[in-house]
């Protein structure tokens, strides 16, 4: 490379050149200052000795190697800082779909929380008994409607079809309910389950009762 620039120098200075190619060397040594000082150095001199020949040609050198190692420098710096900066995207991608992948479940495991906080209500407990007016009915259970409504539920056997029994009742001596009757014509397995809950659940104050009992 050193040998050709040297050779275009001597063919400039001595005319051999087109004037497109005398242009061209011109415009590359406005943009090299050595090649400048290279061209104005031969000018001056009808002969070039082969020592000067070859500081000029070593000077060349180094400044291509020199410009050739900053083009290097620069190109590999982009490269890892385009490397590093495609690292920080995917960190940052994986986070983001850990986060995605974890957060649902913390929500829904929050629902379920209140979803079970939630099933004591009457609404939920899949029976409910009420106190039916009319005739001489006095009866109230021990401890409340609440009370006895969630008894029902704790102790009520399990997959029974739904549906409705109405019962009366007089209280004993010892607060408890006997001649249990049903006022209406209802499911068996119904009536059978409710005349037990009653019979076996807590003390009543009054004298008589007329309760409806609701199977959800």
């Amino acid at each position: 490379m050193s040998n050709y620039y040297i050779i275009r120098i001597q063919r400039y200075l001595n005319g051999e050149l087109s004037g497109e190619e005398m242009h061209q060397l011109e415009r590359e040594a406005l943009d090299d200052p050595l090649l400048q000082d290279a061209i104005d150095g031969y000018r001056t001199q009808k002969e070039v000795s082969h020592r000067r020949l070859s500081l000029l040609q070593q000077r060349l050198a180094a400044r291509i190697a020199g410009r050739a190692a900053e083009r290097n420098a620069f190109y590999f710096g982009w490269q890892r800082l385009a490397v590093a900066a495609t690292a920080c995207v995917l960190m940052v991608l994986v986070l983001l779909l850990l986060w995605l992948r974890n957060y649902p479940v913390s929500q829904q495991a929050g629902e379920k929380e209140v979803q079970v906080e939630l099933v004591p209500s009457q609404a939920t407990a899949g029976i409910y008994a009420a106190a039916i007016d009319g005739g001489k009915s006095d009866a109230t259970p021990v401890g409340g409607w609440t009370s006895f409504n969630a008894y029902l539920s704790e102790n009520k056997k399990a997959m029974l079809p739904a549906g409705e029994v109405a019962l009366t009742f007089r209280i004993d001596s010892r607060g408890k309910p006997v001649a249990i009757e049903s006022t209406h014509r209802a499911n068996a397995e119904l009536l059978a389950e409710a005349k037990r809950l009653l019979a076996e659940g807590p003390k009543w104050e009054g004298t008589a009762g007329k309760i409806r009992v609701a199977f959800h």
